[in-house]
């Protein structure tokens, strides 16, 4: 490779940060003869190349790379910080780095990657404080993102069609501008999201299909309120409206962590309970608290 190819390397990744010649060269090379490499004149020894790119805290196959490619530069450079953001949950944060620098997103898998996982994160958080249409084009992001990656996203594309189609049966309003339909290959009752499995479930439910009813059931903990939600609406399937009823009403008291959507589906549930059971005025209170809040969440920013 030409002299100044890693000579550039080096010189740009100590200034980035700000080093001198002597204390990159410690006492190993000399100052000179470090300044003779990073000006072209001279090409190091692959023992020198190793420790400078030890110093620099950059692999070697990087100082030894063809050309000076600055996206990897700066994916190198920032690629830990988009990490630790990302493990610590905060998914408009690393969204909001990842997009800082397009050039870099365009062309890295592993950023196109974590896009779509980000994008799934904030689609769900708009989801449950049902803000529908903002959750549809999170997904529709996580679609795209996912789509231009080589890693498997399979489960980021099934979990979106699942939130979809969940989406649509409360209104025609909400669809993907990029899923063709809202068919799921292999339904996850074995995925991490906890609102894909009880979509998944109540499919199932539905359908009559008892043991992956009995399959989810055994899997969620008894403390989810998707899961408790999903009991409820069991028992309705069976004709317990009284229990149902009871099962309910613990939802609606359980505040912490309950979606706008969760409360959606208590009140068009409750609803039924009540009229089932001849209670007609709850039925229509609980009627009119599912229409409001339904035209809250389809309510566009």
């Amino acid at each position: 490779m030409p002299h100044t190819d890693i000579g550039e390397k080096i010189k740009k990744l100590r200034l980035h940060q700000n080093m001198t010649q002597s204390e990159l060269a410690g006492d190993q090379i000399t100052r000179n003869m470090l300044s003779r490499v990073e000006n072209g004149a001279a090409l190091p020894s692959l023992p020198t190349v190793w420790y400078l790119a030890e110093r620099l805290g950059v692999p070697a196959g990087f100082l030894l790379a063809e050309g000076d490619d600055d996206r990897v530069w700066r994916k190198m450079n920032r690629i830990e910080g988009i990490r630790r953001v990302l493990r610590s949950g905060d998914a408009r944060i690393c969204l909001e780095l990842c997009l800082e620098d397009a050039e870099m997103s365009e062309a890295d898998d592993e950023i196109y990657l974590i896009m779509a996982q980000c994008s799934l994160a904030l689609a769900r958080e708009e989801f449950d404080r049902g803000n529908l249409h903002d959750a549809c084009a999170a997904l529709d992001n996580a679609i795209d993102y996912a789509a231009r990656t080589v890693y498997d996203t399979t489960a980021i594309r099934q979990t979106a069609a699942l939130y979809f189609r969940f989406m649509h049966g409360l209104s025609a309003m909400l669809y993907s501008e990029v899923l063709s339909d809202a068919a799921v290959d292999d339904p996850l009752l074995g995925s991490d999201d906890a609102f894909g499995r009880y979509v998944v479930a109540r499919e199932a439910l539905a359908a009559g299909e008892e043991r992956r009813v009995a399959a989810y059931l055994k899997r969620e903990r008894e403390n989810d309120l998707w899961q408790m939600h999903f009991s409820a609406h069991a028992a309705m399937v069976h004709g317990e409206y009284a229990r149902a009823e009871q099962l309910l009403r613990r939802l609606l008291h359980a505040d912490a962590a309950r979606s706008e959507v969760l409360l959606y589906c208590v009140f068009c549930d409750l609803e039924i309970c009540c009229r089932e059971q001849s209670d007609f005025r709850g039925a229509y209170v609980y009627s009119q608290n599912k229409v409001a809040l339904l035209e809250k969440m389809l309510r566009k920013a």
